[in-house]
């Protein structure tokens, strides 16, 4: 069993290639609001990296409700951002039970390239401990390795640091070194100075959301760890593992 942490499209391909457990990490803030509404207790996350087959699922499940962002604002028609944030004040009698359709700029693109892996799990700072215990116990089932994927910018040769950093804490979590990383980064203690000063942290703070960087750089305040079950045609369909 080896674990690797590469960002972007190569964590994606590696977690394929080799039929890995991979852990998507969007720290800013797909893997948060993912992670959230499961703690919410919805029922499943339709996962789709369209606004348009966003609005074809909302078709077929007119009762589901339409969660996700372009460029960090909501998008028109839909109920909520992605915003972790605004998801737990809305509170769980408003999702409990509930189907949601999910789309994001980088998150959920790197969730369906991972089809082919041997699982998909999504995990950042907020459920670190949880998303480790798990990935390792499927690992050893499945005698898999492990690839984290900090998610990175979709379409963009740059890295998230804030995403890096993110992949680094989970990675500390395994009872296991790290065999490979791309690109290599240091373990930044400081949780919320480094997601404070990332661009992408500066980007959201500045569009007024800095409550979500602040409560996306927290660890293990979550329990609910988001694995994909099923994927179908370009839609990943999520349910939970849950240590409530």
């Amino acid at each position: 069993m080896n674990l690797y942490i590469f960002s972007g499209e190569k964590g994606c391909r590696l977690a394929v290639e080799k039929q890995a457990i991979a852990i998507v990490v969007d720290a800013l803030r797909a893997s948060a609001t993912l992670s959230v509404l499961f703690q919410l207790k919805v029922s499943e996350v339709f996962v789709v990296p369209e606004v348009e087959l966003a609005f074809n699922l909302k078709n077929k499940h007119p009762e589901a409700l339409l969660v996700g962002e372009r460029n960090n604002i909501k998008i028109e028609g839909f109920d909520f951002g992605n915003s972790p944030v605004e998801i737990l004040n809305a509170g769980e009698e408003v999702f409990k039970g509930k189907k949601v359709i999910f789309t994001s700029t980088s998150g959920a693109r790197r969730i369906i390239a991972c089809k082919g892996a041997k699982a998909v799990l999504v995990g950042s700072c907020i459920n670190a401990k949880a998303v480790s215990e798990i990935a390792l116990n499927i690992a050893k089932k499945e005698n898999a390795d492990i690839v984290v994927i900090p998610a990175g910018v979709f379409g963009k040769k740059e890295w998230s640091t804030e995403d890096l950093y993110a992949g680094s804490f989970i990675a500390n979590k395994f009872p296991l070194s790290v065999k490979a990383m791309f690109p290599e980064v240091k373990e930044n203690k400081d949780l919320k100075s480094a997601f404070f000063n990332s661009c992408h942290g500066k980007e959201l703070i500045k569009a007024g959301f800095e409550k979500d960087v602040e409560f996306c750089s927290k660890a293990d305040v979550i329990n609910a760890v988001p694995r994909v079950f099923s994927f179908e045609r370009d839609t990943a369909i999520l349910k939970t593992y849950a240590i409530i």
